[in-house]
């Protein structure tokens, strides 16, 4: 009997012999992977089952329960049914009185396997768990079954037969059970194991090729380059052989170099085992990227120094974003200088020492306000824009300039004296004089200046000085000199256009008519004089093409002709001496009846010297020829007053018009 079970054994292990060549190593190839083991596990079944113990005539025990069930716990339906099925029909040509047990058994023992196989196969799979109780649980619940089936013998063997088998099927057959599944779920699991591992490797090499992102392998020690991925290339512009084998000095910024090479150094040493950083990288047509780098500690069985793992995103986009708007953060747009914010940071930080000694500078521009009323923001604007570049061009080896409101510059400037400051302001106003606005208006610009000669001496106590310079100096400024400018204005109105300087001549001379006919004081009638010539000031920023049309203007263009009343208020409203006459200006075209605009009063809520201008202006405009139409008489003109007094004219200062200054009859018109 003991011959028997030897043979046994080697049989079953013949089995766990197969399976660790052939069948796992293409597992892709299913189908004749399961028949190829169905077959191996009939054959191993019927040798088994050629060297069998019988008990008596027809009554035969061997270890086929054990190969049938093991086979169904690890290989699953499909082999397990093909070799059961050929150890069946094995059993069936022996016959014998034992041949419905032997049946049963092989059905039992196929049933219990495959079921097993099916709820826990996988589970005990992924837990590896190589000393498992289970495996004998299974084989004793088996071989119970089995000992059942014993009750399909014959009455007449059935005594003999439990009374021999009952204690080596309980005890010998479960312990068989366990011992086989150990031996082939050990191979099971080192098969589960290298598949794993390829699997991952597998994947690990497809996300490392097929990655939209740079990914590179660099030894630690040396600092080459191994391994690196098309997408990398790609951002670079190398190809893989001007790589591989090339350390990341060779294509990095010059001024990031040393920064990697720590990186290195402490990844290598295990000072760090990640690091997430920024740098610059030289592409193989010369210009730099940005790129994100993420770094972690990588090794491989077969590489014997530690190597990194790096993750590369091409950030260049990004870091121009952020450097644009770092960079707007901290200029002003319009003249390229840096803006207020940034001269208060630098104003807080700056250091005295090395920088002594120092001139804080502040710098005004006058009559800035009356040109962007009369000509524009746009001529305003280009101003600024030639001061700054003025003072870049006056002061090449400084880079602290800062505009620090709409008119004023402050300027640092270390290693500057008073003696060697002071003639270069001089030539930066005499410069700014020479600009011109219109061939007409020139501009100025004022300077405050304190130098800083002593390290303990407070900052922002120096910038209040030379603020207070400014302020000081800007009282050369008079507001003569802004009338000026306003004159200039006028006088560049009427150079563009002849009839206007005509027209606003005679208006000027019929409003002071006017106003001395309604006793007005000389002051008043000499304010009036003023206003008539200058009512029309607004015109300056009116386009030409307007101005001078010939024949009736279109809806849009007359909405920009009525501008010029607002205009003319900005501008005489931007210089103290004339900031009184604005609102007559503004007013100049309203009409008694509530019709006119800017802001359509109406009546007495217009003011006298408005009402007053309105009516010379009409009439002037009545009695000159005009391109698009012809000239009309005084009386005619008159008529037209009398016509509309009480609607567009105030019907006393009117009649007043007609009688006194026209010398006319009112009521025979």
């Amino acid at each position: 009997m003991m011959v028997n079970v030897l043979f046994n054994i080697a049989m079953l292990l013949t089995l766990s012999v197969f399976f660790t060549t052939y069948p796992f190593k293409n597992p892709r190839k299913l189908y004749s992977y399961h028949i190829l083991v169905g077959i191996v596990i009939g054959v191993v079944g019927i040798l088994v089952m050629l060297n069998p113990f019988i008990l008596e005539e027809g009554v035969v025990f061997d270890s086929r329960s054990i190969l049938i069930v093991v086979s169904g716990m690890v290989f699953g339906l499909t082999p397990t049914l093909i070799g059961s099925g050929m150890i069946a029909v094995f059993r069936i040509l022996k016959g014998g009185v034992g041949l419905y047990a032997g049946l049963a058994t092989i059905i039992t023992s196929t049933m219990v396997g495959v079921l097993w196989h099916h709820y826990r196969y996988q589970i005990v799979l992924e837990r590896r768990r190589h000393i498992n109780i289970e495996f004998y649980l299974v084989g004793l619940v088996d071989h119970a079954i089995m000992l059942l089936c014993m009750l399909l013998m014959p009455s007449s063997v059935r005594i003999h037969v439990f009374s021999v088998m009952t204690f080596p099927i309980l005890v010998f057959y479960p312990v068989g059970t366990y011992l086989l599944c150990l031996l082939l779920f050990s191979q099971a699991y080192r098969l589960a194991d290298i598949a794993a591992l390829k699997k991952s490797e597998q994947q690990f090499k497809t996300i490392f090729e097929k990655a939209p992102i740079g990914m590179s392998l660099t030894n630690l020690r040396t600092g080459e380059i191994q391994r690196i991925n098309q997408s990398y290339l790609d951002i670079l512009g190398y190809t893989r052989e001007e790589m591989l084998g090339h350390t990341w000095a060779e294509f990095s910024h010059p001024e990031d170099v040393e920064m990697s090479n720590q990186v290195t150094r402490k990844m290598f040493s295990g000072e760090e085992d990640s690091f997430t950083f920024d740098k610059r990288f030289l592409k193989k047509d010369g210009s730099t990227i940005w790129a994100n780098l993420s770094l972690c500690v990588f090794s491989e069985e077969n590489l014997v120094d530690l190597s990194s793992l790096c993750m590369t995103v091409d950030i260049t986009k990004r870091k121009l974003a952020e450097k644009r708007i770092l960079y707007a953060s901290t200029h002003d747009a319009l003249t390229d200088l840096y803006d207020r914010m940034e001269f208060e940071r630098i104003i807080s930080n700056m250091s005295l020492e090395g920088n002594l000694p120092l001139s804080v500078v502040f710098a005004d521009m006058n009559r800035l306000r009356i040109i962007n009323e009369a000509f524009g923001r746009e001529q305003g604007n280009r101003i600024l824009k030639q001061v700054a570049t003025l003072l870049r061009e006056t002061f090449p080896d400084c880079s602290t300039l800062f505009r620090v409101g709409g008119d004023e510059f402050a300027l640092l400037l270390p290693g500057y004296t008073a003696k060697e400051c002071e003639p270069c302001l001089e030539e930066v106003a005499e410069r700014v004089s020479t600009f011109r606005v219109m061939d007409a208006v020139a501009p100025s610009i004022s300077f405050g200046l304190y130098v800083v000669e002593d390290a303990s001496f407070d900052l922002n106590e120096a910038v209040k000085l030379a603020e207070k310079h400014l302020a000081t100096q800007k009282l050369l400024d008079s507001p003569q000199m802004q009338g000026k400018a306003v004159y200039a204005i006028i006088n560049t109105l009427h150079e563009k256009n002849k009839r206007e300087e005509a027209h606003s001549r005679r208006v000027s001379e019929l409003s002071e008519q006017l106003g001395r006919s309604f006793g007005l004081s000389e002051r008043s009638c000499n304010e009036l004089r003023m206003v008539g010539l200058l009512h029309d000031i607004g015109k300056i920023a009116i386009a030409e093409n307007i101005l001078n049309k010939d024949g009736k203007l279109s809806p849009l263009e007359w909405e920009e002709m009525k501008r010029h009343a607002e205009i003319g208020f900005r501008i005489l409203s931007s210089v103290e001496d004339m900031q009184a006459l604005a609102p007559y200006v503004l007013a100049h075209h309203e009409h008694f009846d509530g019709t006119g605009y800017p802001k359509a009063l109406r009546g007495e809520s217009i003011p006298l010297q408005s009402r007053m201008i309105a009516i010379a202006d009409a009439f002037d405009a009545m009695t000159s020829e005009r391109t698009y139409r012809k000239a009309v008489s005084a009386g005619e003109a008159a008529k037209e007053i009398k016509r509309c007094a009480g609607t567009q004219f105030d019907p006393l200062l009117a009649k007043l018009f007609i009688e006194q200054v026209l010398a006319l009859s009112y009521d025979q018109l």
